[in-house]
């Protein structure tokens, strides 16, 4: 039974799409999120947020650091 879940954290821990330090794709930065709170942060004011939003290499030059910290409570 130990085995079992030893395997299964093994094989989780390859199941990440970044490791630190890595580019967000293209794909990824374009895909739509809705905001839920504070959409009045949103640099182009319509209530959804992408990254590529904060990409100074299209939009127009202006960069940002983004510090994403996400939390899940089980």
């Amino acid at each position: 039974m130990v085995k079992k879940y030893f395997i299964m954290i093994i094989l989780m821990s390859f199941s990440f799409a970044y490791e630190v330090g890595e580019t967000i794709s293209m794909a990824h930065q374009n895909q739509d999120f809705s905001i839920c709170y504070a959409p009045e942060l949103d640099p182009n004011n319509d209530g959804v947020f992408n990254f590529s939003e904060y990409n100074g290499d299209l939009n127009g030059g202006q960069y940002y650091v983004i510090f994403l910290e996400m939390m899940a409570t089980w």
